[in-house]
This record gives structure tokens, C-alpha cells and sequence, in this order.
């Protein structure tokens, strides 16, 4: 029985990274189906709205994503989870180009926070600096995600979608980003620690951080 798995597991280690990420197997996408459904409630339900500014933990459900499936089906995840969160519970007009930077903060979670942890973890035995590395990863994942998707993406899809000038926009943005990168920072360090529990239950990746 070991032998047979270890064979599957080495089959599957073999194949390209690409094929892996277009593949999507009955538990993958039970998984990114329940995805869906929570980041629509928590971002539907579980975020305070101001006008253009959002203050929730909405990201979340989609960097669980990233983590256990990659950037190809995070992105699937976000995407399907946008649309049919816009369809279904409105909190404005439907903006295509706003889905396209779930799609983007999808791809970025699943790089990031999976791809790039993988091969630390081959090039670093020790699990200190393991842990600084992780730690790396988490800050520029947060700064970059925040940075460029949620300040000058965002701000400039909702100055089309408004009407507005970009830069007043961007200037409207600043206290929801500040208070959002300290929260995502955190969450991304910590959530591996639940991400490894459900690893087993998924065939995407056979190893944790």
C-alpha cells in the first residue's frame, strides 16, 4: 500500500507544474466551491462599506486558495466568487475590471504564498531562517497586494467606475490600505497553520510548510 502511494506520489511530482495547475480533481473543486461561498459572505456580510472603502476579511477565503491550490484555481476562485457575489448580493454597479484584479490578487497569493514557499523549503533546512524567510514573503506579499492592487489598480478602476479624479481617489483609499496591511500581514503569517490541517484532504501538493 505505501509503495503504491509513494509510486502515485512520485507520478504526480513528475508532471509539469503547468499541467498540475490546469488539473482539477472532485476534492479541489469541492473545496474552491465552499471557497466561493465564504468569501461571499465575508465579503458581502462581513466587511463594513464606505462608499468606495471596504474593511473586511474577505481576502481571506481566496489566500486559502492560493496556499492549497495555487495561483491558477485561486484565481478561478476569486474570479467566480466576485461575479457571482456582484450577481447575487450587489453592494453596486457590476465592474468587469474590478474582477480582473481578483483574478491578479488570486494569481499573487497562489505564487506567493505556495510556489515560493516550496522551494524555500528546499533550499532552507534551517527552520528559523525558514521562518524569517516566511515571515519575507508575507511582508511583500501584504505590500504588493495593498500597494499596487488595492491602491493603484483599485483606485484607478473606481475613478472610471465613478467618474472621479484618480489621485482623489487614491487619497480616499489611504486609511482603509493602512488599516488592511497590518490585518493581511497577520493573517498570511498565521494561516498556514490551518492551511497544513486541510492540506492531507487535497491531492494539489504534498507539502506543508
Amino acid at each position: 500500500m505505501m509503495n503504491n502511494t509513494a509510486t502515485r506520489e512520485g507520478n504526480r511530482m513528475n508532471v509539469p507544474v503547468w499541467k498540475r495547475e490546469l488539473s482539477i480533481n472532485t476534492q479541489q473543486l469541492v473545496t474552491m466551491a465552499l471557497l466561493v461561498a465564504l468569501d461571499i459572505v465575508l465579503s458581502r456580510f462581513g466587511s463594513v462599506n464606505l462608499w468606495n472603502t471596504r474593511i473586511g476579511f474577505g481576502f481571506v477565503p481566496i489566500v486559502v486558495a492560493g496556499m492549497l491550490l495555487g495561483p491558477f484555481k485561486a484565481a478561478v476562485t476569486a474570479a467566480v466568487a466576485d461575479i457571482i457575489g456582484a450577481l447575487l448580493v450587489p453592494t453596486g454597479a457590476f465592474f468587469p475590471p474590478l474582477t480582473v484584479t481578483a483574478i491578479l490578487r488570486g494569481i499573487l497569493y497562489g505564487v506567493m504564498l505556495k510556489y515560493v514557499p516550496e522551494y524555500l523549503a528546499k533550499v532552507i533546512d534551517d527552520p528559523k531562517k525558514y521562518q524569517k524567510a516566511w515571515i519575507g514573503v508575507c511582508a511583500a506579499t501584504t505590500l504588493f497586494d495593498q500597494l499596487a492592487f488595492g491602491m493603484l489598480l483599485q483606485s484607478y478602476w473606481l475613478s472610471l467606475l465613478y467618474g472621479s479624479p484618480y489621485t482623489g481617489m487614491m487619497a480616499s483609499r489611504v486609511m482603509q490600505i493602512a488599516i488592511l496591511i497590518p490585518v493581511e500581514f497577520v493573517v498570511l503569517v498565521f494561516l498556514p497553520r490551518l492551511t497544513d490541517k486541510l492540506q492531507p484532504f487535497l491531492s494539489s501538493s504534498k507539502k506543508g510548510r
